[in-house]
C-alpha cells in the first residue's frame, strides 16, 4: 500500500507534465523541483526539466540534466535521444551519436532516434551511413513522408532526377497536398 507521500509526489509530477504541455514553463519547472528536493533521484522530474531546458534552448543545462536521469535509467531510449539531440547542438557529435544508436539498440522501432542519427551522419559527411539508416527506416516505415522527403532531397543534391521525382510522387499519393513535394515536382518538370 502506498502511503500519501507517494500521491502527493505522483501529483506533483503530474502536476509539472501538464504544466509543460500548456507552454507553463516556470511552474513546471518549480513542480518539477519540488520533486526533486523530496527525491533527487526522481527520473521523470530530471527528464522534465530536461526538456524544459532543451525548449529554452539551454543545452548545457539540458544535458546535465539528462545525463543525471541515464546515471539512474540508461536503458531509456527516449532520455538517450533527448541527450543525443542537445550533445549535436553542443557540437559533441561522438557523444550524439553513440547516444542515437543506443537509443535505436535499446528500441529499434523509434523512428525518430533513427532519423536523427540518419541526419548526423550526413551532417558529418558520412552520407553511406545516413543513407543506410534512411534505408532501414523506409523498409519499415515505407509511408513516413519526413524521410521520403529527406531521401529525395538527397538524391536530388546527387543529380539522380529519376529517384527524386519518383520519391516526391510517393509522397503526394500519400499526402495529396503536401507543398514541399508539390513544389519539387514543379520545379524538376517532365
Amino acid at each position: 500500500m502506498r502511503d500519501s507521500n507517494e500521491y502527493s509526489d505522483e501529483v506533483e509530477l503530474l502536476e509539472g507534465s501538464i504544466l509543460l504541455q500548456q507552454g507553463e514553463f516556470q511552474k513546471a519547472r518549480e513542480s518539477y523541483e519540488g520533486a526533486i528536493e523530496k527525491d533527487p533521484n526522481n527520473l521523470e522530474a530530471l527528464y522534465g526539466i530536461g526538456i524544459l531546458c532543451q525548449y529554452r534552448e539551454d543545452f548545457e543545462e539540458a544535458r546535465e540534466y539528462f545525463e543525471r536521469a541515464l546515471n539512474i535509467e540508461d536503458v531509456s531510449s527516449q532520455i538517450l535521444n533527448n541527450f543525443g539531440i542537445v550533445s549535436a547542438y553542443l557540437g559533441d557529435k561522438v557523444s550524439a551519436i553513440s547516444a542515437f544508436k543506443k537509443a535505436v539498440v535499446i528500441e529499434p522501432d523509434f523512428v525518430d532516434a533513427r532519423k536523427n542519427l540518419a541526419d548526423l551522419y550526413i551532417e558529418n559527411g558520412d552520407f553511406d551511413e545516413g543513407i543506410k539508416v534512411y534505408q532501414e527506416i523506409l523498409q519499415n516505415h515505407s509511408r513516413d513522408v519526413e524521410t521520403l522527403l529527406a531521401v529525395a532531397d538527397l538524391y536530388e543534391e546527387v543529380g539522380d532526377k529519376g529517384s527524386t521525382k519518383h520519391l516526391y510522387e510517393e509522397v503526394i499519393r500519400i499526402e495529396p497536398d503536401n507543398e514541399q513535394a508539390k513544389v519539387k515536382l514543379g520545379e524538376l518538370g517532365d
